[in-house]
């Protein structure tokens, strides 16, 4: 299906539908919104703080959100669809963006999932089935098999320097390190990544020469930064980073990149908050952003075994499976476009190799 928008009843906000089936759609979701309220997402912080800096520049128009009363991803698609029901088939963090997954309520038997994210086993986060194969149940069943692919974009603190390793040299490589859940429970957590390009400043000694080498795109920067106190901004050192995860685990991309020590630019929880403020306070970061996009999801067809109490009654809601992509927003592309021009360039024919693009800015 082709990409279209629409705007919401109540505010002048408008979605994104990336793709729209009989069962199913997805759409953009923006930073800084939450998907749904729960205990797992909490509650937005340090408003008056933000104040000015939570404005989303959409393809089609502005939102605000310090005007305006926080309302879930949910809620948002629901007042889109004149209030049909709606399930989250996957969930993405509150300053992330990208590709989300939703499925149409009406199609789900009694007791075969719900609208609302109370029922959701949150541990393997799957909707129950003893109902038989739903359409929520089917496309949650799809997300979660091997085969699938959910291809994320991350915008991270470092070079891609590891140890001495170039990490951009690698391609794909996986990091299997298992992580604690929200309950302190350690699970396996698996990972795969690929450091695309990296970007450093390259500060000059008092002599004139490289204060060390770096394997990152250069620029040479004034002797000044040899002499910034503690509470000016640092030299901007980032890469862009594919990460696809294997398993679903708490917070899993930003806690596997922290271990690289790499962080993802804004994360409050897994990262550094130094660099999180200088970001936000002189390179124009969202106030709640978290430089984590979801650009593509590729699901497998789905497949329907019927018993007799389900034959008739079932339908395989993507026989054909997904293949659906999400330009990175304009913020992540300004950030690079305006403080690291030649990583904006280096990395553009990189991410169309994955079939990923930024958005447009006409």
């Amino acid at each position: 299906t082709s990409e279209e928008s629409a705007t919401l009843p109540s505010s002048n906000t408008t979605i994104k539908i990336l793709d729209r089936g009989p069962h199913h759609l997805v759409v953009a979701k923006p930073p800084a919104v939450v998907c749904h309220h729960s205990e797992w997402a909490g509650l937005r912080k340090n408003k008056k703080k933000n104040k000015g800096q939570n404005k989303i520049i959409y393809r089609h128009g502005e939102s605000n959100l310090d005007d305006e009363e926080e309302q879930p991803m949910l809620q948002q698609v629901r007042d889109m669809l004149h209030g049909r029901r709606v399930n989250l088939i996957h969930r993405l963090d509150r300053g992330a963006s990208g590709c989300l997954l939703f499925s149409f309520a009406d199609g789900d038997r009694v007791g075969g999932g719900g609208s609302e994210l109370g029922s959701i086993d949150e541990e393997n986060r799957k909707f129950p089935t003893e109902h038989g194969p739903n359409p929520t149940s089917q496309l949650i069943q799809s997300l979660q098999n091997p085969n699938s692919i959910k291809t994320y974009v991350a915008l991270v603190r470092g070079e891609g320097i590891l140890h001495g390793e170039d990490l951009k040299t690698k391609g794909w490589f996986t990091i299997d390190r298992p992580i604690k859940d929200e309950k302190g429970r350690v699970r396996d957590a698996i990972t795969e990544f690929r450091f695309l390009a990296g970007y450093t400043v390259v500060v000059l000694d008092e002599l004139g020469s490289e204060d060390r080498g770096e394997n990152g795109l250069k620029d040479k920067t004034p002797l000044s930064f040899k002499n910034k106190s503690a509470n000016e901004p640092q030299p901007v050192r980032a890469s862009v980073v594919l990460a696809r995860p294997k398993t679903g685990r708490w917070h899993q991309i930003r806690r596997h990149l922290n271990g690289l020590s790499h962080p993802i630019l804004g994360d409050s929880t897994h990262g550094n908050s130094k660099i999180n403020r200088e970001w936000r306070e002189h390179r124009n970061m969202l106030g709640e952003r978290t430089c984590l996009h979801l650009g593509r999801v590729q699901l497998v067809p789905t497949t329907v075994t019927m018993g007799v109490e389900d034959a008739g009654s079932t339908t395989n809601v993507l026989p054909n499976g997904l293949d659906v992509t999400c330009p990175i927003p304009r913020d992540m592309h300004d950030m690079i476009a305006v403080y690291m021009p030649q990583l904006l360039e280096e990395v553009i024919p990189l991410l169309a190799e994955e079939g990923i693009t930024f958005e447009s800015l006409s």
